[in-house]
């Protein structure tokens, strides 16, 4: 239980020791913050707004069902396509580029406004034609209706430009050409406009287009642009949809287009085939008088039509398969493959290609950005690559495949046409010319239909794709968030105070309070002195016991009167040396001010100045210096000759007398101690004012000497480490009752320091 209670009592002193060193630089802390919270305030106020705006698009995601088409359609259908590619096409700069038709992004006009510069947009009171200058910063100042100042800067160039110009005069010089005209009345006494280059707008507007599915498995694409101006991220938002709608369109005419050249080849072909078997079965008819065939050879005419159609079909996929061979063997127009597949079993083909497709667009989009030696560019490089491979692998299959059903074909034609050959000659003849005939009519009626089905589609192509919302004007910014970065700049300044605090608490070794000297030694603290604040010190020539003698620092020294009587066990004189270990700790003031107290409880009080090398006792008291303990010691006078008495009852001063060559000698010699016993015949109290023990060791002699020995330590002055050399010198045996005084210690709202809470009482 002891334990439990000792290890709270240390977890208090902790906490209190922290709120302490909180209220030791609550003034810096309190800077920082302030400091931080300008600095954020002023960075939140400058920074320029950013606007959000989004329209939504549907993307007709076609997921290949290949069971209901016919073999053409599966021949020539673009293939499925999917979400992550239209969104990869959607951040393109091919559509960036499409939509920036539509909208003006390379003049920019600019105001300065409450000190800040906004862009105006189409707020602009003047329109600029430039042809040459682009990049160019240029100041307009309105003169008057006709004229008007333009002015380029010599900022970083070795030319400038500054002339007063009429609106719609063509201005031509060597480093711009351009022509201004005034749309209507300037309000601004400065506006500032600046032409950019096609392409770094592209590289800006790339940086601030967004593309994000609603839902994981939704089709509805949110496209969002991000810009300074609300109306010109709501425009361009509107335009770069309404780019991406008629790229779609413009995708599928051209895939109708290229389908219409292919049907009308082939029909150009089977035309002529048509009209050649035509015209020879006419022709047999008429020769031979032949009207019909028997049902034998119906029979085989008809598989050997079934046979022939298969053949042809065969015939069309090998040329579709060599058409693709030949596409991906030469890497040309990668991205408009046909990626769907020829047949159901032909489905991993159509994968492959639409994987590769990916990866080609994902790589254009990158090359935007990065060189070729980029790790994203190469992982990509090398992906499409193997894709490649595979792709011509399963095409080379496919084909052998094809080979094969060909040669199948061939060998069931060839056996019916033997059979067929078994017939009289003119039956034979009229069905084998009936049949051809046959299969390049239905070839060319399937081609036919299809030619209209594909030209009514390319005249009224409708994109799967549309826009579900249009971009608005936004309401307000998204960015900055000023309030969120000032209270975090004012958090952040906080912190930083804090951490600082500690760390000055850290790194300051001086003395604070009463705690820090309990923790680091076992002598008594005797009495803790209170700070003086400006206007309560008094001219050297007071005593400010005896000017003040209810104050707050009177007091303290009647508690440190009362600590020394208890320690004191001897009857009679006592003598009493007080030192410390650097000067400015205060060891004069002390040491009058306790004789003062002395004096005031009717004790025959004297105060030897023995501090002879920095002599300040006889100015406290406004007496002389001729004669003291210095001439004393030497032999040169004798003790009545040295005390002198000051204006106060019962207490006077030996003082130090002029500077000694050997001042430590003469408080070693035996006169010292002889000087001692001879002033307890006649003084109650004894005060040694000795000199600093930690730069003579004199003090060291004279606590030999003394009775009773207090060591003065200065809050805020006197160095923690001080504590060592006070440990040291109360281990030897030869130095009498020690105790320690606490000078300059600052009042709290409890008292000063953690001591005795002393009343305050004006004299």
């Amino acid at each position: 239980m002891k334990q439990s209670r000792a290890t709270g009592y240390e977890d208090e002193i902790d906490i209190k020791e922290i709120f302490s060193i909180l209220y030791r630089y609550w003034g810096m802390i309190a800077i920082l913050v302030l400091l931080s919270g300008v600095v954020t305030g002023y960075y939140a106020y400058f920074m320029p707004n950013l606007y959000k705006a989004s329209a939504t698009v549907e993307v007709g995601v076609e997921h290949g069902g290949y069971g209901g088409q016919d073999m053409l359609s599966k021949a020539m259908d673009p293939g499925a396509v999917s979400a992550d590619s239209e969104m990869d096409i959607i951040k393109s700069r091919f559509l960036v580029e499409k939509a920036l038709k539509k909208i003006n992004f390379t003049h920019r006009y600019y105001v300065t406004r409450r000190f800040k510069e906004v862009e105006l947009y189409d707020q602009s009171p003047i329109q600029v034609g430039l042809l040459r200058g682009v990049g160019i910063s240029f100041d307009f100042y309105p003169i008057d209706a006709t004229h008007y100042r333009l002015v380029v800067p010599s900022k970083g160039r070795d030319w400038s430009y500054d002339e007063v110009l009429l609106y719609g005069e063509e201005i031509v010089t060597t480093h711009f050409h351009l022509n201004i005209i005034k749309h209507r009345i300037p309000t601004e006494s400065r506006y500032r406009f600046v032409v950019y280059s096609p392409e770094a707008v592209v590289r800006e507007i790339q940086g601030g287009v967004s593309v994000r599915q609603k839902s994981k498995h939704s089709t509805l694409l949110e496209i969002s642009y991000y810009d300074h101006v609300p109306k010109r991220a709501q425009a361009f938002a509107n335009a770069l949809s309404e780019a991406y709608i008629e790229q779609s369109i413009e995708k599928k005419t051209k895939e109708a287009t290229r389908k219409l050249a292919f049907i009308d080849n082939q029909l150009k072909f089977i035309t002529q085939s048509l009209r050649g078997s035509a015209i020879k079965l006419e022709e047999f008819k008429r020769a031979s008088n032949t009207v019909d065939l028997s049902r034998k050879a119906k029979t085989l005419s008809t598989q050997l039509q079934g046979y022939e159609l298969q053949l042809s079909e065969v015939t069309m996929r090998e040329v579709v398969l060599d058409r693709l061979f030949k596409q991906i063997d030469g890497a040309e127009n990668l991205e408009s493959l046909s990626i769907a597949g020829l047949d159901m079993s032909e489905s991993s083909l159509a994968l492959k290609l639409q994987e590769l497709q990916d990866s080609v667009v994902k790589k254009r989009i990158l090359r935007e950005e990065y060189t070729e030696i980029s790790s994203e560019v190469i992982k990509l490089s090398r992906k499409i690559l193997q894709l490649k491979e595979i792709i011509i692998a399963t095409i080379r299959n496919l084909r052998a495949n094809i080979k094969e059903r060909r040669m199948l074909l061939e060998s069931a034609i060839a056996k019916a046409q033997k059979a067929f050959e078994q017939l009289p000659a003119d039956e034979r003849v009229y069905g084998e010319l009936e049949r051809r005939f046959v299969v390049n009519e239905k070839i060319y009626s399937y081609l036919l239909g299809k030619r209209s089905e594909t030209a009514i589609i390319k005249a009224s192509t409708v994109s799967k794709n549309r826009i579900i919302d249009r971009a608005l004007v936004p309401e307000g910014p998204i960015k900055p968030k000023r309030k969120l970065i000032v209270l975090a700049g004012v958090v952040f300044g906080g912190i930083l105070g804090v951490v600082l605090a500690f760390i000055r608490a850290f790194l300051d070794d001086r003395i604070k309070e009463e705690e820090d000297i309990s923790k680091m030694t076992d002598l008594p603290i005797l009495a803790l002195i209170p700070h003086l604040e400006e206007g309560e010190e008094k001219p050297k020539e007071t005593i400010k016991v005896f000017d003040s003698p209810k104050s707050l620092w009177a007091e303290s020294f009647r508690n440190l009167r009362t600590n020394l009587q208890f320690m004191n066990t001897q009857e009679g004189s006592q003598s009493i040396a007080i030192t410390s270990t650097v000067g400015k700790e205060g060891k004069t003031t002390i040491c009058v001010n306790l004789g003062g107290i002395m004096s005031m409880a009717e004790k025959r009080t004297v105060i030897l100045g023995l501090d002879m090398r920095k002599p300040t006792l006889h100015k406290k008291f406004g007496l002389h210096n001729h004669e003291g303990m210095s001439t004393l010691l030497s032999g040169t006078t004798r003790l009545n000759d040295v005390i002198q008495h000051t204006n106060y009852p019962r207490l006077d001063i030996i003082a130090s007398g002029p500077i000694p060559p050997n001042p430590s000698e003469l408080i070693q010699s035996e006169l010292m101690a002889k000087v001692l016993e001879k002033l307890k015949e006649v003084y109650d109290v004894i005060i040694l004012d000795t000199p600093p023990i930690g730069l003579v060791t004199d003090a060291r002699v004279l606590m030999h000497l003394a009775d009773l020995n207090l060591y003065l330590l200065k809050a805020d002055y006197s160095k923690k480490s001080f504590l060592h050399t006070i440990n040291q010198l109360s281990e030897y045996p030869d130095i009498h009752s020690m105790g320690i005084v606490l000078n300059n210690l600052k009042m709290t709202k409890h008292g000063y320091g953690n001591g005795y809470g002393y009343y305050e009482e004006k004299a």
